[in-house]
């Protein structure tokens, strides 16, 4: 699958370096992906992951599914074979014709693949179509939003923000979130208290919360005097909703 052309914005070697990470904060456009395994790319805007394919001997990967397979490059296959990231800048036009070339093939990261599934999609046969298993847009957050005592939202993917609203620095909270998701992850499972339903971190200004919403995890910063119980009938509310629509 090929996307437009745009402007040839260079090749990268590393995209996780810091003067990198920088720089996708104000980039619009994809990143051909070549690993030595198999191509694919990545559609970005400011920061955020947007959609993502990717095609090797077994088959063929979308949205999610798409970015867990390119970055699971084994160490090992990284030393053998070069990878190669390659930038095209977008402008609005380039762009709204990737967005939909993205929204018939279902590339977007909300339409991923369950985390514990690993397997791809076959091969698309001609006029196939595939429904999305996951429904995460901006009415979803501005639900969110609209609580009392709610300062911002963004759904996050692998530490990358997909959608966000309100005022934060959404690509550090997106990271931090990936890290404390982590974290608390590897506690629970530790001391066999099993996957972690929700996370939230309580300081005296502020409540952080994480939680999983179909393919995706949600992270919520709230003031201090925000109703968690009230926060947690909406969140369940979406969860069903999500859940009914993958």
């Amino acid at each position: 699958m090929k996307l437009p052309a745009g402007t040839q914005g260079g090749v990268v070697l590393d995209p996780k370096n810091e003067d990198m990470v920088e720089h996708l904060r104000t980039f619009r456009g994809a990143i051909e992906i070549d690993t030595g395994r198999g191509k694919g790319f990545i559609l970005m805007r400011n920061g955020e992951l947007v959609a993502a394919y990717f095609e090797d001997k077994d088959g063929v990967y979308r949205g999610g599914a798409a970015v867990r397979c390119i970055m699971a490059t084994p160490e090992s296959n990284r030393s053998e074979h070069q990878q190669n990231f390659v930038m095209r800048l977008y402008n609005e036009e380039d762009y709204a014709e990737a967005l939909d070339m993205c929204t018939q093939d279902s590339l977007f990261i909300g339409n991923a693949l369950p985390v514990h599934d690993a397997a791809p999609y076959p091969p698309k046969s001609p006029g196939a179509s595939r429904s999305p298993s996951c429904i995460v847009n901006e009415s979803t957050l501005g639900k969110i939003m609209s609580q009392p005592g709610v300062v911002a939202v963004s759904a996050f993917y692998e530490g990358f923000p997909v959608l966000s609203l309100g005022e934060a620095d959404f690509e550090h909270v997106a990271a931090r979130a990936e890290d404390f998701l982590r974290a608390g992850t590897g506690i629970a499972q530790d001391m066999n208290l099993g996957q972690p339903g929700q996370i939230i971190l309580e300081t005296a200004e502020n409540k952080f919360i994480i939680v999983p919403c179909g393919d995706l995890f949600l992270c919520i910063i709230t003031r201090a005097d925000a109703q968690l119980g009230l926060m947690r009938v909406l969140i369940r509310s979406i969860q069903n909703e999500v859940g009914r629509e993958t």
